[in-house]
């Protein structure tokens, strides 16, 4: 199942493919959507598209390309670029796109076991030869309630009414409320007693981001498990990897039994830890703010970031969220 789009935007997304594809020479007739959250990702065999937008895209972009580049030097099981495109980033218009080596997988979904061994090798390293931010998650979740606050008067419109008709308040009162929450996390956070060494992170390592390789006859490759989506990678505290997987277990409804098999395989259970707390509400802010200010003709989207609200707003931890589509 792919996100559901708006005729408009179902129309940006493939017209900047369009252009993309033709510059690396792949034919965008058979790109199939994938998903599209805060990236609209494309399969456009023998390559995986990224496309993204905004005042940040092309920085994280360029980001992105020499962090995967370094990753694969120190042969970390990570997803590789695209080796034909010989100049990436690809622009179009004011979006920009990455293009990767097409992997394909096992028809199981990852488990929150398989994210184990990746973690340990990335949180391993001493470093990488490029130049990694430091961990910030409050800052991003800022910019994206300001680049909500600031969007266009007709994707003003739709979040003012999509706020009133979804959550009963002015769009104004719900970013006020998210700064707020922003301010605490982050007190919260400088008063956190790491139990890890920092080192390099990957700053988004729930099962969304780990691919299963695959044999031509559908049986799994006897190697690592592939993290992908690099964008996150930072330098910061190891335990920030840990929390979307007890946060599946916790909010999202997965198995317990898989969060344990996890655990045991990495060998840190993050809830027994009395930062757990912190880190949860920060993993909530995360999840309610990446989508915010990209929701006008993405209904899906915009159904379920409203029941996440609802939630966070009223102060409910039992309620059940959904992965977006």
């Amino acid at each position: 199942m792919t996100t559901a789009l708006s005729d408009a935007v179902a129309s940006e997304l493939r017209t900047h493919l369009s252009h993309v594809c033709e510059q690396i020479g792949v034919d965008p007739d058979g790109a199939r959507l994938v998903k599209y959250t805060m990236n609209a990702v494309f399969v456009a065999p023998p390559f995986v598209i990224r496309l993204a937008a905004g005042p940040r895209a092309a920085t994280l972009a360029r980001r992105v390309v020499s962090v995967a580049a370094s990753l694969e030097q120190v042969g970390m099981p990570t997803v590789r670029l695209a080796t034909s495109v010989t100049s990436q980033p690809i622009f179009s218009g004011d979006w920009v796109a990455t293009a990767w080596q097409y992997v394909p997988t096992v028809s199981d979904e990852p488990k929150p076991v398989d994210l184990a061994a990746p973690l340990r090798a990335l949180h391993s390293l001493d470093g990488l030869h490029v130049a990694l931010p430091r961990w910030s998650p409050v800052e991003k979740f800022r910019q994206r309630l300001n680049a909500a606050a600031a969007l266009p008067s007709e994707e003003a419109a739709e979040l003012e009414q999509w706020s009133r008709t979804q959550l009963g308040i002015p769009a104004a009162d719900l970013l006020g409320d998210l700064h707020l929450r922003c301010d605490e996390a982050e007190e919260d956070l400088n008063r956190v007693a790491w139990r890890l060494p920092p080192g390099v992170i990957h700053g988004d390592a729930h099962t969304g981001n780990i691919l299963l390789a695959a044999a031509d006859d559908g049986a799994t490759i006897g190697s690592e498990p592939l993290l992908c989506d690099l964008d996150g990678m930072s330098v910061g505290p190891p335990e920030w990897d840990l929390v979307p997987t007890a946060h599946g277990a916790t909010r999202f409804g997965r198995s317990c039994d898989d969060y344990q098999g996890f655990v045991d395989a990495y060998g840190v259970d993050i809830t027994a830890w009395a930062g757990w707390p912190v880190m949860r509400r920060v993993r909530e802010l995360q999840l309610v703010t990446s989508t915010i200010d990209t929701l006008a003709g993405r209904p899906d989207v915009a159904r379920e970031l409203a029941h996440r609200l609802r939630s966070l707003l009223s102060n409910d931890v039992e309620t059940t969220w959904r992965r977006y589509r």
